[in-house]
């Protein structure tokens, strides 16, 4: 017996091809098919997966699975660059490739999203004037500080500088309203003037006005900004469409529902999501989120208020049922039942109170019967 179970033993550990320990639960189960104590590889650091793969462990054996961002067969994963799709990683502007995921950037003079994607114009000119000594015009991914009557914006194209009375330079001057310059305006020390443009600008032709490049603002568009002769032309990214200013790009429920999580609007300026009874737009203006009317008054319920998704349902107490207004809780009055009580019956909220007649006695909650007599001997002392 004991050279078949050595025999058995001996088979069991040839036979298994994984990370196990056989057990024997006693003398005859060991002449029986073996058992096997499953060894969980990844709990015991004894799997070959990838730094950046996950190990799932399963009966006699574990398997690997790429982390999410990263692609491979678990034992040896890469990351997935998601910027060099076609789409840019969905990023309306730059989009940087990390370890495992992505991020998006946005160009000067714009601000990302809460969506992580897209981006929005900074309005330099909301603090502090843009830094503008007078006034200050913001523009899609800029801004611009300009003067008004009687003064010529300085040099550091922010201030303003004010002409001397009494100077009256021969020829036109950069103070006179029709000096022709689009932006700068220069005087020459013998008399005259000449143009010039605000960095990210040329000067066209006719020496004077000044054409917007792409390297300045992103040419005034929001997301994709591309050089022609006759200046910047914009479009825009995926899920988005171009408004009809030719430079904002605006939302369309057409695509993704316009990242709307319920209902989705179109409107001139984008699009509007609204969300159904029971859930309120958040601060994003796309999800939606359950209200729990139970924290506010109990949600009207008299006893017990359970939130839902969506909406709420009012219960009652044991001995209460619920009104047809589904809110309000009445007491049941158990003494109009038949046979509620074998003899009286008295109600109270929410429960009730069987009586006897005399010489009876309750047995239980209901029943009335007659009171007990001696079955023995009774002995007196």
């Amino acid at each position: 017996m004991l050279f078949l179970l050595i025999l058995q033993l001996l088979g069991c550990a040839l036979s298994s091809s994984h990370t196990s320990v056989f057990i024997c639960s006693s003398f005859l189960t060991a002449l029986s098919p073996c058992s096997f104590l499953d060894v969980d590889e990844c709990a015991e650091a004894l799997d070959n997966c990838s730094i950046d793969a996950i190990c799932q462990n399963t009966p006699k054996s574990y398997k690997c699975i790429c982390k999410s961002g990263y692609k491979g067969d678990g034992k040896h994963c890469e990351d997935v660059d998601e910027c060099a799709t076609e789409y840019n990683g969905g990023c309306v502007h730059e989009c940087i490739n990390i370890p495992g995921n992505y991020r998006c950037t946005c160009y000067d003079g714009f601000r990302l999203a809460h969506d992580g994607h897209n981006c929005l114009d900074v309005d330099e000119c909301s603090e502090g004037n843009g830094g503008c000594q007078q006034i200050c015009v913001n523009m899609m991914g800029s801004y611009e500080c300009r003067c008004r009557e009687g003064f010529l914006l300085s040099d550091n194209q922010h201030t303003c500088i004010q002409r001397p009375k009494g100077y009256s330079p021969e020829g036109p001057t950069c103070m006179d309203k029709n000096h022709g310059c689009a932006h700068i305006c220069r005087e020459a020390q013998k008399g005259g003037i000449s143009c010039e443009c605000r960095p990210g600008f040329q000067l066209t032709r006719n020496m004077k006005d000044c054409k917007l490049t792409c390297n300045y603002g992103n040419g005034g568009c929001q997301h994709i900004c591309e050089e022609t002769d006759h200046g910047p032309k914009c479009s825009c990214h995926m899920k988005f469409v171009l408004h009809s200013d030719g430079k904002t790009c605006v939302e369309t429920c057409a695509v993704n529902n316009g990242g709307c999580d319920s209902t989705c609007h179109d409107s001139v300026t984008g699009v509007r999501c609204s969300c159904p009874v029971g859930f309120t737009l958040q601060p994003d203006r796309k999800t939606c989120k359950d209200i729990d009317e139970c924290r506010l008054n109990n949600g009207g319920c008299d006893h017990v208020c359970r939130n839902t998704v969506g909406s709420f349902e009012c219960s009652c107490k044991k001995g209460y049922k619920l009104l047809t207004n589904e809110r309000t809780c009445q007491d049941i009055d158990e003494c109009s039942f038949d046979r509620a009580c074998d003899h009286f019956c008295v109600n109270s909220a929410g429960s009730f109170q069987c009586l006897c007649n005399k010489g009876y006695v309750l047995y239980g909650l209901a029943h009335c019967g007659g009171e007990p007599t001696c079955l023995s001997v009774c002995l007196s002392v």
